[in-house]
């Protein structure tokens, strides 16, 4: 994971996932990252009248260039190069598109906290369904701590091979140990929780001993978000992960709930890995 996007809609919540970005760049040994803002110019009641795009947009660069220079107080040396670009369009769109450019999306999410959530945590649910690439959701009041246990949502989809590879290369530099945590619910059929736990072991040990150490446990609870999120919590984890499959614009909608309330349920980053299909 090279190449960091961060996007800021300039509030405290995304200056804190910018400072965490800065931390977990310099783990990860980053070669860049890019902050961008995302803005949709307002339009009058008027059809005739349009808005001044260009004035907006020095207006926005003048804003995101004091973010930044802000935000990076007290961060030299910085870990890489950082640039920043202000973007016209919807957020979720443009980030969607721009994330086939980059490694990782590292953004924050507001919890329940009224118009922002609205606003920029409906564009974070969006970006962490869609997205070309792994996106960090980082809550408001979380820091940066050294990565020491991962709880990873354990279900059919996050057994997939590329899935378990994509958190093995994740977690190379930290060597956490890995939570796979099955949350069971009355609903389910017996048998899943048992092939995914066998697609894992031979995920894990397909080249010998894994570098890390791992367990898989079970747990019940009618709502995943739920079950993972107590989970994570009494084990004091530094990060969550979950999988979700790309599917259509009307699908994500319709699907995204379910990461959304994982994100605003835990105090704990949360980093949505997608499988396509």
């Amino acid at each position: 994971m090279k190449k960091f996007l961060v996007p800021t809609d300039f509030s405290s919540t995304s200056r804190n996932a910018l400072h965490y970005a800065l931390q977990l760049a310099k783990e990860l040994q980053a070669e860049a990252i890019e902050i961008v803002h995302v803005f949709l110019p307002e339009t009058a009641g008027e059809a005739d009248f349009i808005p001044p795009v260009a004035q907006l947009m020095d207006s926005r660069k003048e804003m995101l260039q004091t973010f930044v220079k802000e935000s990076l107080k007290g961060y030299e040396p910085l870990p890489c190069p950082i640039t920043h670009e202000v973007m016209v369009g919807f957020p979720g769109d443009e980030l969607t598109q721009a994330s086939e450019d980059y490694d990782i999306i590292v953004m924050g999410t507001t919890g329940q906290s009224g118009i922002l959530e609205k606003l920029f945590g409906s564009v974070s649910s969006s970006v962490s369904q869609r997205a070309h690439c792994p996106v960090l959701l980082v809550p408001h009041d979380a820091s940066f701590q050294p990565i020491r246990h991962i709880v990873y949502a354990s279900n059919y989809e996050s057994a997939d091979k590329d899935m378990v590879d994509k958190l093995a290369a994740f977690n190379a530099p930290f060597k956490a140990h890995v939570h796979f945590v099955h949350v069971k619910r009355d609903k389910d059929i017996p048998i899943g929780f048992t092939q995914a736990r066998e697609e894992i072991f031979r995920e894990l040990f397909k080249t010998g001993e894994p570098a890390f150490a791992f367990d898989i446990a079970e747990v019940e609870n009618e709502d995943v978000a739920e079950g993972l999120s107590r989970y994570a919590e009494k084990l004091a984890a530094d990060l969550a992960v979950m999988v979700t499959r790309h599917r259509s614009i009307w699908q994500s909608i319709l699907h995204r709930s379910q990461t959304k309330r994982m994100a605003l349920a835990t105090h704990i980053p949360l980093m949505v890995l997608h499988l396509d299909g």
